[in-house]
């Protein structure tokens, strides 16, 4: 239901999960570094310097934290609440404790004010409660190691080092603010492709350099990127706070069009993508009735 099969697109689907999670705390403006990091083909652990899952005791369960309400309890997560997130990705709310049912062993690691904390769980229940393990350098962050649940993803518990990597380049590539270290020290021999086993993403032109790494290998009819922005609530007089970049370049061959909500790709495209192409046509028509050449709306 949550992830949709237990195949490979489902395992992949808890890591997309969790690193959505971070890049929710770098486009929210409080993490600027994600760490990746395959450990094994069934061990992925990723980490930020966000603001750390909350510790406190839940007001609402008193003999547990909040953390530990989060990954046991569905619908528990901030991001049912604007007061932490205006945007936001993932399943909003169920998506870490969705990983957490679905996983063998996960182990969260909090830091706050340079002090460590840590619980581990099994197959969504605690194996013990929040602990403090020691200081760190950062002074706050989230870092959480998991391995899929065998008996759900028996024919296809393995994680595919390409996907991941992948996911990785394109989260940089959509928030220019953010770092993301990718290592994966023990690929091996499974690394057909060639995958490197270490390698920083930070891409200061965000949307420009995705459409550029589309584009190189293609004949562009002008070198020119199209760049913009606009944010609803002062374009539109809006409640609500939002914004939308763009990026588009003239491909005389193979049109390439990827759009993406709150950094996760809406592959069945939305009104936002739609609006995009029916501005662009709007444009085309208006210019050429401009100068009067007719023809041209013929092709």
């Amino acid at each position: 239901m949550y992830i949709g099969d237990t195949d490979s697109k489902g395992l992949h689907h808890l890591v997309s999960e969790v690193l959505d999670n971070s890049m929710d705390e770098a486009v929210a403006g409080f993490a600027t570094k994600i760490d990746i990091e395959l450990t094994s083909e069934e061990e992925i652990s990723i980490s930020d310097n966000g603001r750390g899952i909350p510790i406190d005791f839940h007001p609402k369960f008193p003999d547990k934290t909040a953390l530990e309400v989060i990954f046991c309890t569905l619908h528990a997560g901030g991001k049912f609440s604007d007061k932490n997130y205006l945007t936001s990705g993932g399943l909003h709310g169920v998506g870490i404790s969705v990983v957490n049912a679905l996983s063998e062993k996960l182990t969260v690691e909090v830091v706050k004010n340079r002090v460590c904390y840590s619980q581990s769980f099994s197959k969504g229940m605690p194996l013990g409660k929040l602990l403090k393990i020691g200081e760190k350098r950062i002074s706050s962050g989230t870092k959480i190691t998991f391995s899929p649940d065998k008996t759900i993803f028996s024919g296809n518990k393995f994680f595919n080092p390409e996907k991941i990597y992948e996911l990785a380049k394109s989260k940089a590539y959509l928030f220019s603010g953010v770092t993301i270290d990718w290592k994966a020290p023990n690929i091996g021999e499974n690394n057909l492709n060639k995958i490197p086993t270490s390698e920083r993403f930070h891409f200061e032109n965000g949307l420009m350099d995705l459409v550029r790494s589309n584009t190189a290998v293609e004949y562009n009819i002008t070198n020119d990127y199209f760049v913009g922005e606009a944010d609803f609530k002062e374009k539109f007089d809006l409640k609500e706070k939002g914004s939308i970049h763009w990026c588009a370049c003239f491909n005389s061959y193979n049109p390439v069009i990827k759009s993406f909500c709150n950094t996760i790709p809406t592959i069945e495209g939305g009104t936002h993508q739609t609006g995009f192409l029916n501005a662009i046509a709007k444009g085309f028509k208006s210019y050429v009735e401009l100068i009067g050449d007719k023809k041209i709306l013929c092709y």
